[in-house]
């Protein structure tokens, strides 16, 4: 019987596990591609909902009151194939981790499909939604605000591909990069917009109720995706949700009482809470710099107030009240 040297053995291991890397490296290609697939398929049925001007796409063939309610409309389902693109962005970098194939032209790639899905699609679902129908037939002010409409939506899309232009010249390697972002991520911006569309098209389905809440949710899109632009190219701290809720250390309570609450929203009103807990991760940036500076400044007169009552104590004279300082008992 022949013996097989043990450095050739794991040689062959090495040559075979060689092979099978080799073999699983274009998963993270084809994740990406799904990605800019599902955000194609999103843009064709915006065009969809103009040409069937708002009618019910799956009405009388889906045979579910369950699947009509969460797809009553083209604009739902382009905005659900958006979410789709989330979760093949969300899983092609990990796959490109596992496999070791991590390289320059996965990133290109996966920024070009991230404008198409992150920043063209949303915002031709927001054009879609604010379109007037017959354009002649606006006054003149209502034409004014229809072209200023589309101006706040270009920002949107031109801050998006800056930001992720930024994004491939800032990047590093290092996993512990990732656990925040300076400015608002693209997915992030993409699932605030996409969560304030769901919503909408929930509202269109109660046609009991008052037509106002619809048509203010409508004609806060814009604008609302101006300020998504501001803030992807803003340099406000964002946290990665994936790694940070992933590797982050919680305790046992914060974590049952988030999910508790997550579900009980999900459960009570789905699209309002999906739309609420995207403009909270939309909004944390400013929100969180304006805490930490007001803490800043707070720390800062307090530190100025302790070092002042240090300098007195140590000269042995009277504060501003003419007392003498007190020791701390």
């Amino acid at each position: 019987m022949r013996i097989v040297p043990p450095t050739d053995h794991w040689e062959k291991r090495a040559r075979r596990r060689e092979r099978v890397l080799k073999t699983v490296a274009v998963l993270p290609s084809l994740a990406t591609l799904g990605n800019l697939v599902c955000g194609l398929g999103a843009i064709y049925i915006c065009l969809l909902s103009v040409h069937a001007a708002g009618e019910d796409l799956f009405k009388d063939t889906l045979g579910s009151a369950r699947l009509n309610a969460m797809f009553p409309t083209f604009i739902a389902i382009a905005a659900y194939l958006i979410f789709a693109s989330m979760f093949f962005d969300g899983i092609d970098g990990r796959l490109a981790r596992m496999t070791r194939k991590t390289s320059e032209f996965g990133a290109q790639l996966d920024s070009m499909a991230d404008v198409v899905s992150f920043g063209v699609a949303p915002a031709v679902l927001v054009l879609c939604i604010a379109h007037p129908g017959d354009v002649m037939a606006l006054s003149k002010m209502d034409r004014i605000y229809w072209r200023a409409e589309w101006v706040m939506v270009a920002i949107y899309v031109c801050c998006a591909a800056l930001r992720l232009a930024r994004f491939n010249v800032e990047n590093v390697a290092d996993e512990a990069a990732h656990m925040g972002f300076k400015g608002l991520p693209t997915p992030g911006a993409a699932f605030a917009m996409i969560g304030l569309v769901i919503f909408h098209q929930d509202l269109l389905q109660d046609i009991t109720s008052s037509p106002w809440p619809s048509r203010f949710v409508a004609r806060l899109m814009p604008p609302f995706s101006a300020l998504l632009g501001l803030l992807m190219v803003s340099r406000f701290r964002y946290p990665h949700l994936v790694n940070t809720l992933l590797r982050g250390r919680r305790s046992f309570r914060q974590v049952v009482g988030l999910l508790i609450l997550l579900l009980a929203g999900l459960v009570v009103h789905f699209q309002f809470t999906m739309a609420l807990a995207a403009a909270i991760y939309a909004l944390s940036g400013p929100s969180g710099a304006a805490v930490r500076r007001l803490r800043g400044g707070t720390e800062s007169v307090a530190s100025a107030a302790l070092a002042m009552g240090d300098i007195v104590a140590a000269r042995g004279g009277h504060d501003e009240a003419g007392e003498r300082p007190r020791k701390a008992e």
